[in-house]
């Protein structure tokens, strides 16, 4: 019987724009998340008030269930893929400190994604 292992995808330089900044961060690659998700300290760089942000939805975490920010971003790009106006929601994932978010369906699903694991492949176009 096979078994297949989640394999965490880091994408290198992903770049998340705001209120005229922008910021090139490493993200991990999530096709089970609703949402990208961003730390809070990249939204506050990007011009964004987490805190202050009045929509919230409920996220499920090793912790339980957490209700995070959720706000809009002017652009994320990955290499030459590029979406305007992308909803993401603000969290800090501490055991992954290296990287500043997920990217998530509310990026992923506007784009064609391709994942073979016997390749070894990711395509998104």
């Amino acid at each position: 019987m096979r078994q297949f292992f989640a394999i965490p995808i880091i994408l290198q330089r992903v770049r998340v724009e705001g209120s005229g900044v922008a910021r090139e961060v490493d993200m991990l690659l999530d096709t089970g998340a609703a949402y990208t998700a961003i730390s809070w300290d990249l939204a506050k760089d990007l011009g964004h008030d987490p805190a202050g942000s009045p929509d919230r939805v409920p996220i499920i975490t090793a912790n339980g269930v957490l209700e995070v920010p959720k706000l809009t971003v002017s652009r994320i790009a990955l290499r030459e893929l590029s979406l305007r106006d992308v909803e993401v929601i603000c969290h800090d994932i501490p055991e992954l400190a290296e990287i500043e978010g997920l990217l998530g369906l509310s990026f992923l699903k506007h784009f064609r994604v391709v994942m073979d694991f016997k390749k070894e492949l990711l395509e998104i176009k």
